[in-house]
């Protein structure tokens, strides 16, 4: 279950969902995750209820308190692939927000993707929760210095390095969605936005970071068949 405008939208803090994730991974919890567990875990009394509701809503969690095979997935994932699965995750779980906004636009941007879910009162908090877990995954690098600015007495310069920025040139995804193929997982849409422009250029490490989350995009939205119908057809 994607989160979506038809359900209510999870809004717990992001801290408490990324603790969860990181005390799953490194110590394991008891399971089925009661709000005693959760308690025992360092989850406030009052943010527990939101809490479970958010796991449920982000795919971590089964009704019955049971881990998800996504989260397995994060449990599983050696550190340098964790936020490449974190990635793919948030891609599939908030496709529908990410159809139409991209991960890494302007707050105001983000916070207009989500007018339409519910409970409304609790929007600004679903922003919160879906810009921790973007940045947690490397989805908004670009702003993580940008909400810590230092007072200079000078004027910034800005070093020229020769190679073509890859943050802040980016299209949308309801920009670029005009020029991909019809019938596109809104997921892979969106991981196919975070691509340089012709002839522009990144790391080594984004590639690799690109290549990680794409194939477990491909693994998420498509089932792998042992036979194809052209094979069947050919016996």
């Amino acid at each position: 279950m994607t989160v979506t405008a038809a359900n209510p939208a999870p809004y717990a803090p992001s801290s408490a969902i990324l603790d969860f994730i990181t005390r799953y991974r490194n110590k394991g919890l008891t399971t089925p995750f009661t709000s005693e567990v959760l308690a025992r875990a360092g989850v406030t009394d009052s943010l527990i209820p939101r809490t479970i509701q958010a796991l449920i809503g982000l795919e971590l969690m089964t009704d019955e308190g049971q881990p998800t095979e996504t989260l397995e997935g994060l449990r599983r994932a050696p550190e340098p692939e964790l936020k490449s699965r974190m990635a793919a995750w948030i891609s599939a779980v908030y496709a529908d927000v990410l159809s139409f906004v991209n991960a890494s636009d302007d707050e105001d941007a983000v916070r207009d993707a989500f007018r339409a879910y519910n409970p409304v009162g609790q929007q600004a908090r679903m922003v919160s929760l879906f810009l921790g877990l973007s940045r947690a995954a490397g989805l908004r690098a670009d702003d993580q210095t940008a909400s810590t600015p230092r007072p200079s007495s000078r004027k910034a310069s800005t070093p020229t390095t020769g190679k073509t920025s890859l943050i802040g040139h980016r299209p949308t995804l309801k920009q670029a969605s005009a020029s991909l193929p019809a019938g596109l997982p809104a997921p892979i849409a969106g991981l196919l936005t975070k691509l340089p422009p012709e002839q522009g250029s990144w790391t080594k490490a984004e590639r690799d970071k690109f290549e990680n989350a794409f194939k477990a995009l491909l693994d998420f939205c498509f089932i792998i068949a042992e036979r194809t119908e052209q094979e069947d057809g050919n016996e």
